[in-house]
C-alpha cells in the first residue's frame, strides 16, 4: 500500500517539476538529497513523514531513506487540512542531522495536505434512506415518513484494509437499525469497497451513517366546504373529505382511519363552523331526537298482536321523542301506564315485567312496568268493530 502511495505522489511530483523553480543548496554545494514539494496531497496514518507528502531523491539511498522517515507532525483528521512549508521541512530535517545546504528544494513553497478520504454528503445519505424506505415499507399501511434532521457527512477512507480505494469504489447499501425510538424509523447507510466484492472476497466495511425519520399516518379530515350553522346536517352538500399525514398514531387500525365509509353524514355540527376548517369529531353530535308527543297530549294507544290490533286513546303526561317511554293516562279508566313513543306519535303501553315502575316517581325515558288497566276497544283489520269484554 505505501509503495503504491509512493508511485502516485512520484507521478504528481514529476509532471509539475518543470512548472517550479529550483532552490540551490547554499555555497555552491553538491545536493546530498533533492526534495521536490506537491501543492497538495493526500496522506494516511496518524503521523506525517516526509516521504509521504514529497517526492526525496538522491544517490546515497541509505539518506534518502532517512529524509523520507523524518517526521513532519501528525497527519490532518477528517476534513482538515495543514500546510507545511519548505522552512518547517528542512528544520525538521536538520533536526535529525541532515544539513539544510545539502539539500535541494524544488516544486512549491508550500503543500496543502488533507485526508486521504471521501467525503459523501448528506443528501446522498438520505436519497439512498429513502429509496430503500420506499422498498420496506416500514410502519402500517398508507404510513409515511419525514426526514427528523439533516445527517452528518459521512467521511470516508480510501486506504482500506483491503488496499487504496478509488471514490468510484464505494458502494452504499441500507438497513434497518434494531433501536429506534417510537414513532420512528432510523436507516444505517453502510459504506462498503465494491472493488474487493467484484474481485470475489468479502466487502470492506468502510463508515456507516445513520438517517432518522418521523413516521406520519394517514388520518381523515373532515372539511367544510361552506358555512355550516349550529344544527344542521351534515352530508356531501357541505363538507368534504380529504387525507392527511399526521405524526400521532390514530386509534384503531390504520383501515378504520382510512375508510371511505362516511358515519359522519347525518350527524349534525356542534357549533358554527366557517368554510374550510377542519371539523373535529367532537364537533359532528347526532342529531337530537324530535319530540312528537306533547305534554297533555291526546295520543292514540296501540296493542298489536299476530292477528289483531287494539287502539285507544290517551293523554300523554310528558313530552315524548321516538323511543323514550313516558306517562301516558288511559282515558277510559283513567288510570295511568307507562308506553313507548312511536315515530308517528303514537304510544305502546310496555308491559316488560323487568321495566321500573313509571307511574311511581319514574320520568321519561326511563323504563317502566305498567299497571293492569282495561282494554281498549278493537278495531278488527276489516268490517265493523267488534265489543269487547272489559
Amino acid at each position: 500500500m505505501r509503495s503504491k502511495a509512493h508511485i502516485a505522489i512520484a507521478s504528481v511530483l514529476l509532471a509539475g517539476a518543470a512548472a517550479f523553480g529550483q532552490s540551490d543548496p547554499p555555497g555552491g554545494q553538491q545536493p546530498a538529497i533533492r526534495v521536490h514539494l506537491p501543492r497538495a496531497v493526500r496522506a494516511d496514518g496518524e503521523t506525517l513523514r516526509l516521504g509521504s507528502i514529497a517526492l526525496v531523491r538522491g544517490a546515497d539511498a541509505t539518506l534518502v531513506q532517512e529524509a523520507q522517515a523524518v517526521a513532519m507532525g501528525r497527519a490532518p483528521w477528517s476534513r482538515e487540512s495543514i500546510v507545511i512549508d519548505r522552512t518547517t521541512i528542512l528544520s525538521r530535517l536538520a533536526q535529525h542531522g541532515i544539513d539544510a545546504g545539502t539539500v535541494l528544494m524544488t516544486g512549491a513553497e508550500k503543500v496543502l495536505v488533507t485526508r486521504n478520504e471521501s467525503i459523501i454528503d448528506a443528501d446522498r445519505l438520505v436519497k439512498s434512506a429513502e429509496c430503500f424506505l420506499q422498498k420496506a415499507q416500514p410502519g402500517p399501511a398508507g404510513c409515511l415518513w419525514r426526514l427528523l434532521r439533516q445527517p452528518d457527512d459521512l467521511a470516508v477512507a480510501l486506504a482500506g484494509g483491503a488496499g487504496s480505494l478509488a471514490a468510484k469504489d464505494i458502494a452504499l447499501r441500507c438497513r434497518l437499525a434494531k433501536e429506534c425510538p417510537k414513532d420512528h424509523v432510523k436507516v444505517e447507510v453502510v459504506a462498503e469497497g465494491s472493488a474487493a466484492e467484484a474481485s470475489g472476497g468479502e466487502p470492506e466495511l468502510l463508515g456507516v451513517g445513520e438517517v432518522i425519520f418521523r413516521l406520519v399516518y394517514p388520518v381523515r379530515q373532515v372539511v367544510a366546504v361552506r358555512d355550516i350553522a349550529a344544527g344542521e346536517p351534515l352530508s356531501p352538500l357541505n363538507v368534504k373529505v380529504r387525507i392527511v399525514h399526521v405524526e400521532k398514531a390514530p386509534q384503531g387500525s390504520p383501515e378504520d382511519s382510512l375508510s371511505q365509509d362516511a358515519p359522519f353524514y347525518g350527524m349534525v355540527a356542534a357549533r358554527a363552523v366557517p368554510a374550510g376548517a377542519v371539523i373535529p369529531a367532537e364537533f359532528m353530535v347526532p342529531p337530537k331526537p324530535v319530540v312528537v308527543v306533547r305534554r297533555n297530549q291526546t295520543v292514540t294507544m296501540k296493542v298489536e298482536g299476530m292477528a289483531f290490533l287494539v287502539t285507544g286513546v290517551g293523554q300523554a303526561l310528558q313530552d315524548g321523542r321516538t323511543g323514550e317511554i313516558i306517562k301516558v293516562r288511559n282515558i277510559d279508566s283513567n288510570r295511568i301506564v307507562a308506553a313507548r313513543v312511536s315515530y308517528d306519535g303514537t304510544v305502546r303501553p310496555v308491559t316488560s315485567p323487568g321495566l321500573t315502575a313509571l307511574i311511581d316517581g319514574g320520568s321519561a325515558g326511563t323504563p317502566a312496568a305498567v299497571t293492569a288497566g282495561p282494554i281498549p276497544t278493537p278495531e278488527p283489520s276489516g268490517g265493523n268493530p267488534a265489543p269487547t269484554e272489559r
